[in-house]
């Protein structure tokens, strides 16, 4: 497909396959016209695909930025529930310990598109909800 300016006088006047597209300019389709069309429209679609990827990656929608997003929480998640296995062969938890647990579980995780990652950042979200829990039940009494 090419595009020419109607006031240059190159184009030969019976070719029948050139149509206006605005003024001052004309599409020429060439020979088997129907098929460029379609091989343009194809690479439009392609093209626009890749800018809603483009623009999800801009968004940080999935890829590496929710990887790194996920692994903190996850971080965070052991970090409290270390916190907690430290409280509990020491002093024994606290309050604090169950606002840290509350905190990182109140987070929102992202889904990854590494699903080994999502499977064991929800059983570590399972093991902090189930300590927390535990923990809140034994600082009601006292």
């Amino acid at each position: 497909m090419k595009v020419t300016s109607a006031s240059g006088s190159t184009a030969a006047s019976g070719s029948g396959g050139a149509r206006p597209a605005a003024e001052g300019f004309r599409v020429d389709l060439g020979h088997g016209g129907g098929a460029n069309v379609k091989a343009a429209s194809s690479v439009l679609g392609a093209g626009s695909i890749g800018g809603v990827s483009a623009l999800m990656a801009l968004q940080g929608v999935g890829g590496a930025e929710a990887r790194s997003r996920a692994l903190r929480k996850g971080r965070r998640l052991l970090d409290a529930l270390d916190r907690l296995q430290v409280a509990l062969l020491s002093e024994g938890p606290s309050r604090a310990h169950l606002s840290i647990l509350q905190r990182a579980l109140g987070e929102q995780r992202e889904a990854t598109d590494d699903p080994e990652l999502d499977e064991t950042l929800q059983w570590a979200e399972v093991r902090a909800a189930v300590e927390a829990a535990k923990l809140e039940r034994a600082t009601q009494g006292r």
